[in-house]
């Protein structure tokens, strides 16, 4: 659930502390880190660290403002809000606010000749308040040419006017501005999606998601990230393709698949949902491009992870849905003083390891219970999966996950498949896959299909069908975690570390 390459560094490798709920050592990897964050010792003793775990938070904070390009969101003027001109018709949301057509890149990791631009857009929180948002485009050198198929619709021979898009919905990346992907160097996934993407000949539309990239509204209110709430964050990644059409209309071609993992697995699918239930109103326009979505390693059960993730980063802005909650309500004293600490430097996924997974530590209360009123209802809220969907949907899943269940998402596509006996959806279970790695394992097959979808060809299985896809090799021979990780950005004496220097 909670993915991304930068966490790989101090997690993936050791699967086998996590499956026991504990977080990993961390050992400096770099001298050279473009930060020196250091927790205050007043910061230490309120939330109870111990040296080696105070250390361990420096490093990863010291890392993570490291990936941030141009400085993040705080530095980065980009992320300042042009004034509103008029505010009976810009308060809506899908508006334009900025465009940066053309993203400097030299702060970035992004693969030789693919180009970056960025908007910042309006889009509306769970509570429909109209809120700014942003977003990345990421382009390819040379757009996708797709065929003409005997029972698809008329497509140009070579479509090289506009580029086809992928509507890319991220996995957690964060829960403050600083961790949009859009100012992280790599776009926070990297070659597990957005690159391959572009660089297989497609614009990938690339939404924050709301409170990532712009934390505070034109009032000066804060606007927190609704975490895991699909249906809020499919609205954001709506209205960042119609920004994103309306920023590049002779560019952008106006079909699309939506596509996403983890985090963004159920905002894809949440895509689906919302199309499904508006695709004839609100977003009739995007619905006619609309092509179908990936929804890979789906968040589909809110609190179906480890404790000590969720409900923190749940808690952390429940109130602003139900304004009856208390964090005290889920949390020990303990988690509620490393909750604060979280806030105050801002952490990340990496963070929260620390924080929250150290043994004999328990932030959580004995007696929560994730049946409680509040847990129960923000699920019902939150959760993907179970409603009408707009098709196809092709669902991805490693049955090694050790953040979304592989039996969670089985019964999610189970239920899912039973209220809509007539959709389509294609269930692709990878034997042995953990969560990011069945991306990679899978490229071949989600690039094919996303063709498929643009060249009109019918679904290979059509209705509700599973195919299970099992390793060439044993997979004991496969490295199962990546092991490679960017640290330097745009300074030539580190071309060593690429093949023939720059």
């Amino acid at each position: 659930m909670y993915s991304f390459r930068a966490l790989a560094v101090i997690a993936f490798s050791l699967t086998a502390s996590f499956a026991n709920a504990q977080a990993p050592d961390v050992v400096e990897q770099s001298t050279g880190f473009n930060s020196s964050f250091a927790l205050s010792t007043s910061q230490i003793e309120a939330a109870s660290l111990s040296p080696e775990t105070a250390n361990r938070v420096n490093t990863v904070i010291n890392f993570d403002r490291s990936q941030l390009a141009n400085g993040g969101p705080a530095e980065d003027s980009f992320y300042q809000l042009p004034p509103l001109n008029d505010t009976t018709t810009a308060l809506k949301p899908g508006i334009l606010l900025k465009v940066q057509d053309f993203t400097n890149t030299t702060s970035f990791v992004t693969p030789p000749n693919t180009a970056l631009s960025r908007i910042l857009y309006t889009t509306t929180n769970f509570n429909g308040t109209v809120i700014p948002a942003s977003a990345f485009i990421l382009w390819p050198f040379s757009p996708k040419p797709f065929k003409q198929t005997p029972t698809g619709p008329a497509r140009n021979e070579n479509s090289t006017v506009k580029a086809p898009a992928i509507l890319w919905t991220h996995g957690t990346s964060g829960f403050f501005a600083s961790h949009a992907p859009s100012s992280h160097r790599a776009l926070w996934y990297a070659d597990a999606a957005p690159f391959a993407l572009a660089l297989a000949g497609y614009a990938v539309v690339g939404p924050d998601y709301a409170g990532l990239g712009i934390s505070k509204s034109w009032d000066g209110a804060d606007i927190p990230h609704q975490y895991l709430l699909s249906s809020a964050s499919a609205h954001d990644a709506l209205y960042a393709m119609e920004a994103s059409l309306a920023a590049f209309p002779d560019r952008l071609d106006a079909r699309f698949v939506t596509m996403g993992h983890s985090q963004g697995g159920g905002v894809a699918w949440g895509v689906a949902e919302v199309l499904a239930a508006k695709g004839d109103g609100e977003f009739k326009t995007l619905a006619e491009g609309y092509l179908g979505a990936i929804a890979g390693s789906p968040t589909t059960s809110v609190f179906s992870g480890l404790p000590g993730f969720i409900l923190p980063w749940v808690g952390m802005m429940l109130r602003g849905i139900f304004p009856d909650f208390e964090l005290s309500q889920w949390l020990t004293p303990l988690g509620i003083a490393r909750t604060q600490l979280l806030k105050e430097v801002e952490g990340g996924i990496g963070v929260g390891t620390q924080l929250y997974l150290q043994a004999g530590e328990d932030v959580v209360r004995a007696d929560y219970d994730e049946t409680s009123w509040h847990a129960g209802a923000y699920a019902r809220l939150a959760n993907a999966g179970g409603r009408p969907f707009r098709g196809p949907l092709l669902v991805v899943q490693g049955t090694r996950d050790l953040y979304i269940p592989y039996d969670v998402t089985t019964a999610t596509v189970r239920g899912t498949c039973d209220a809509n006996p007539a959709g389509d959806l294609e269930y692709l279970v990878v034997n042995g896959t953990g969560h990011v790695p069945t991306l990679d394992a899978t490229r071949p097959i989600w690039l094919q299909w996303i063709e498929d979808r643009f060249e009109g060809r019918a679904l290979e299985k059509s209705g509700c069908a599973r195919t299970d896809l099992a390793s060439f090799l044993p997979l004991d021979r496969y490295q199962s975690v990546g092991n490679s990780f960017p640290q330097f950005a745009g300074l030539p004496e580190f071309s060593y570390q690429v093949p023939l220097g720059p």
